[in-house]
This record gives C-alpha cells, structure tokens and sequence, in this order.
C-alpha cells in the first residue's frame, strides 16, 4: 500500500511537471511570436513610409494608376492615396504637383526672387559618415557567391542582399584590420564615386538628393557639382595615405574653377564627418606639409564654405560606440535581454551581430576615432547639466542649463560595478536597493578617453594610439580651437544646423565582467536629480551632435582675431525641429532638423540655394537655442584654467 501511494505521488508529481512545462513552452511561443510580429510590423511600416515617401516624388503610369483606384476601397483613395500626387491625376494635371515637392517649389521661389537666379559658383560636395556608397573590389569566398564584382556593400538594397547571405562575413567585409587599420586581407571596398553616391542611400531615403535636385532645378548640372566622395570609415590621415584623398579635392577644385565661366570660385557644401575633413583640408592645403598651395590657395579657390551638421567639437556618441557598441537607439536591446532573457539575446544576435562583433567593427575605423569628443573638461568634463523633457513628448528639451563652472565632479561617463557576481544578479526589492549596493565612478571627459583608449589598445592598438598621441599633442590640421582659419577675407562660412532635438551628451555603464561584454549601458540606472533615459544624459542638439559641438567654434573663437586673422564673416543659422506628419511632410520630412533628415529641409536647402547663386549676403544669422548662455559660460571657465594655470606657473 505504501509503494502505491509512492508511485500515485510520483506520477502526479510528474504530471505537475509536464503541466508546467507545457505552460512555460506556451509562454516562450507567445513571447517569441510577439517579437517576431514586432519586428515584422516594424519592417512593414518601413516599407510603407519608404513608399510613401518614393511615392511623392515619382509619376506613376496613368494603367497603373486606375489599377490601385480599383482595387483599393474608396475610403483609401479619397483620404490617403488622393494626397500623393503619384496617384492622383487631378494633382499631376495642375501646378499643384509641385505642393508635394517642395524642395523644387523653394528652387523656382529663389530663381523668381532674384529674377531668374543661376548658378554662380561651382558647387563641391564632401558627404558625412556613413553617407557615401561603398562597393566590392575584392572579397571572400563566404560571400563571392552571392555579390557580384563591384556591388555595392553599404547602401542600396544590395546591401540587404549580403547581409542577409552571411551577417558574420557582411560584418568582416565591413571592418578594417584591428592590428593595422588597413584593408584585411583578401578583402577590398571602396567608394563609389560621383552623385549617385551620395544622392541616396536606399530608394525612398535621401541623403543629398534632394538638395542635387534643387540644384538642378535652378540651371546646375553634373559638370558644375561635383560629389567627392569617400571611404568614411578613414581618419582624414588614412584617407590621405590610402586614397590621395585630398591632393585629389585641391585638383578637383581648381579645376573646376578655371573651366567655370568667368573662372568663379568654388561653393563648398560639406555635412557631418565631412566637416571634419573640409577643415582639414582647409589648412592643410596651404601648409608647406600638406598640400603646398601656399598661404593665398582658399582665398584665391573657395568662395563660401557652408557647414551642414558639422561635428566642430566631437560627437559623444563616438565614446559610447567604441566602447561597447552602444549608443541611446541600441540600448533598448539591453532592456529587452534583462526582460525577456538570453533568448532576446540570441533573436538579435542572429538578426544584427552581437555588440561585442559590432563593438571591435566600429574600433577598426578610424574615422570614429577622429570623431571623438574636443575641448576637454573645460567643455564636457567639469560641467553639471540639468535637462528636462515635456512628458507628452520626451523628445523635445524644455529647460536645458548646460554648465556650472563652480561644479568639478560632473561626469561624462559613469561607471556602476558590483563586488561580484552574486550580487548583480540578486533580486533586489527596489532600485535604490541595488543602486546602494553598487559602487560608482565618474570620469570626466579627459578621463573617460584616457579609459577609451587603455581599454581600446588591446584589439585596435593602431587607431587607439594614434588618437592618444594627437590628442597628447592637441594639435592637428582643421583643430577647431587651436587652428587659425585661412587668410582669406573675401571667402564666407555658414554655420547651419538643427536644433531641438534630444541628443546623447553623457552616459552611465554598468561592469558586467562576467559575460561577453564587460561594459554595457546601464538601462536599469535611475539617477534622481538628471533626466536619464536607457543610460543616457540628453540634451538640445540635432539628435546626433549637442549643440555645443554644433555651434561653439562658430560663435566664439572663430570670430576671434587670434582665430580668424582676416575677420571671416560668419553667419549661424540654426533649423529648430519640427516633425510634421508623414502624409504632409513624407517619411523623412521637410521641415525636420534631425542630424540626416535635414538635408530636406526646405528653409536649409533655400538658404544654400541663396549661397551658390552668390546671394549669400542675404541669408541672416538665426539662433533660436541658448547657445549664446553655453556660450558665455565656457569662455568663462576657460578664462579660470588659463588663469589657474599661470598662476600654478
């Protein structure tokens, strides 16, 4: 009788079992069906707002048109499809098809505005980061089957193509040499070279095309602009080294100077990483090191420089790449592995790399190197930021104060570790439990690259040392705070940029030291007296650059005398941010001041407009921000180093 009752408690002890089991497979299933239906949702509306936006721009066959009148329901064509004018006759028939492109619209309103406005000045474009296509020279066998000599590998739907064959192999074809920084071996990318590099990156999303296409609207061909494109994963040193980067640009340029009519000079138009470049190029073409041009070259080549988006004192997003891969965008994936376990992890993985892949890739370039954070602590490092966010849109900065100089323990970056594994794993009953169980320290900016670069030496040694000596040194070609502009009184530089929107500036890490990766953003962090969010500090910018590092050098030193010798006028002129829904201002918008989507821009893409037709003068300086406050309170803090620092002399 006993042995029964064992085996009747063993039996529904086993059947409890099965039960649960059951129970947790159920709830995997659910779990993972959802996050598939996510992903695919989110694919379908990139599809649909691509389209959408594609759609605005080309005329659609009038067959083609019927047939979607057809088999669409009324509804649809009397609200959504009647308001692009690919699909609607009535529009395509009338001026009004213009209302929906309206950096043509802004075009012609120039071309009338100055009775019939041509082009003046030669147009030079240098692309950001990431901007310009690159395609296969050379590869390996884990993907020569599938791409064919040429195609391109970044940009364009044959990029999906690879990536999708082979992630890791897409990811290895992507990276430079760790040890060397060069091409690896057996594999060879390049930049694709004129417009169709730069125009757009995937149908349906722009880059400069629509300002090439504004251009060409008031009379500019493919013989007066020219796109000079560039492997951005390269320090401008590299690119120089590698591709004669530059000595091509001075040849290029004065080329097109002396065919234009009336040999007029050059209108350079540079976005993002390509200011970097530009102002490099800019001294280095006149020093007796560089380019030899001597000390009157830009005065006698360049006209205007206009600075779209330029990164002038670094991008904080740059530390936080090289350090773990991460930036505010990638951190979600954190929060989605501490809640849904290694399963998220491995869904990801298999869908984008890991970060620890995606971590050494971004090492190998550097470009992002060159990208990292200027000024020191007397603009990042010995700052408190307050920043708050409106609760109905936590995107747009209310109240920013950027800068105590009395504070010295701001941090950029802070670091929460535990005393061992138990303890970061333990179920804590509420935030501030585990938050006191940690211990935190805070880098300034100074100490958070010298962090970088010791953590960073040992898988990239070569870009890492490199940035550590110039960065010793404080002192290359186009420095925004130490470089004097070029001798060049008649030339003119515009500042423009977006303003507006949240924008990375400080982050929190936890040590993890127990996994893959041993420092990650720390999603959980809940600091009470900063408004954090996923790890990270926001403040006013245009999504990518704080406005510190959009507008400073152009505010203060740069009007300087010791800085720009031949008083250089400078105009700033900043685009607050407004998104606009997708049906009125198309998928990436026209009135928007994100870091890319500005280049649609329709008051941006008239003031440059303004500037190649040599009506420059016209374009008014513009600060919607409180970047004169930032402004004011650096130069300060600056004043008590150099002063603190004679006196400790």
């Amino acid at each position: 009788r006993e042995s029964d009752d064992d085996d009747t408690a063993k039996h529904q002890k086993e059947a409890t079992k099965t039960k649960e089991g059951k129970r947790r497979r159920r709830r995997r299933r659910r779990i993972t069906n959802g996050v598939f239906i996510s992903w695919r949702a989110m694919g379908v509306s990139g599809l649909v707002c691509a389209a959408a936006s594609y759609l605005r721009l080309v005329i659609v066959p009038e067959t083609v048109r019927d047939k979607a009148v057809e088999v669409f329901p009324s509804w649809v064509n009397e609200t959504f499809l009647s308001l692009l004018p690919a699909l609607n006759p009535d529009v395509l028939n009338s001026n009004l098809y213009y209302n929906a492109t309206e950096h043509l619209v802004v075009a012609r309103q120039v071309y009338d505005e100055y009775d019939g406005a041509k082009p003046k000045h030669p147009v030079v474009i240098v692309p950001g980061f990431v901007n310009t296509g690159l395609e296969l020279w050379k590869s390996k066998p884990c993907i020569a089957k599938k791409t064919q000599f040429r195609q391109r590998m970044w940009g364009t739907p044959a990029m999906a193509k690879a990536f999708f064959h082979n992630r890791t192999c897409w990811l290895e074809h992507m990276a430079l040499n760790a040890t060397s920084g060069e091409d690896p071996d057996g594999i060879v990318l390049r930049p694709m070279a004129g417009i169709d590099s730069v125009d757009w990156f995937m149908p349906g999303y722009f880059v400069w095309g629509r300002m090439i296409e504004a251009l060409g609207e008031i009379g500019y061909t493919g013989s007066n602009i020219h796109a000079h494109s560039y492997d951005w994963r390269l320090s401008p040193e590299q690119l120089e080294k590698r591709d004669g980067y530059f000595t091509k640009l001075k040849k290029q340029i004065e080329g097109m100077r002396e065919s234009s009519p009336g040999q007029e000079k050059i209108a350079l138009l540079a976005h993002s990483y390509g200011d970097t470049l530009s102002r490099y190029f800019l001294e280095w073409v006149e020093s007796p090191k560089g380019g030899k041009g001597g000390a009157n070259w830009v005065s006698d080549n360049i006209a205007a420089y206009v600075n779209i988006a330029g990164p002038t004192l670094g991008m904080p997003k740059s530390v936080s790449a090289l350090l773990s891969g991460e930036m505010r965008d990638t951190a979600i994936l954190n929060e989605l592995e501490m809640t849904l376990g290694p399963m998220i992890s491995t869904f990801v993985e298999k869908l984008i790399g890991s970060l620890e892949e995606i971590t050494l890739v971004f090492r190998s370039w550097s470009s992002l190197w060159s990208m990292l954070p200027i000024g020191g602590d007397d603009v990042w490092g010995g700052s408190e930021i307050v920043a708050s966010s409106s609760k109905n849109n936590p995107e747009e900065i209310i109240d920013e104060t950027p800068l105590s100089a009395d504070v010295a323990d701001a941090d950029f970056l802070t670091i929460r570790e535990f005393s061992s594994k138990h303890q970061k794993k333990r179920k804590w009953e509420t935030k501030k439990q585990k938050e006191d169980a940690s211990t935190l320290t805070g880098l300034t900016m100074e100490n958070s690259l010298h962090f970088l670069h010791d953590l960073a030496k040992q898988t990239t040694p070569k870009n890492a040392e490199a940035s550590f000596k110039n960065r010793k040194r404080d002192k290359w070609y186009g420095h925004p705070l130490h470089s004097k502009l070029p001798n060049a009184p008649k030339m003119k530089i515009f500042c423009f940029y977006g303003v507006g929107k949240s924008t990375e500036r400080s982050y929190r890490y936890t040590k993890d030291g127990f996994g893959d990766r041993e420092y990650k953003l720390d999603v959980e962090s809940d600091p009470t007296k900063l408004e954090w969010q996923k790890g990270t500090l926001s403040v006013d910018g245009d999504g990518s650059i704080p406005l510190v590092s959009l507008g400073y050098a152009c505010a203060s030193p740069w009007r300087t005398k010791s800085k720009n010798p031949s008083s250089i006028p400078i105009k700033i002129r900043e685009y607050k941010h407004q998104r606009k829904p997708m049906i009125e201002g198309g998928f990436q918008g026209v009135t928007e001041g994100e870091h890319v989507n500005i280049m649609g821009n329709v008051e941006l893409i008239r003031d440059v407009l303004k500037v190649v037709t040599g009506n420059g003068d016209d374009v008014a300086e513009r600060i919607a921000s409180n970047l004169h406050s930032i402004v004011r309170k650096i130069d300060e803090r600056k004043r008590r180093t150099k002063t603190t620092r004679g006196l400790g002399r």
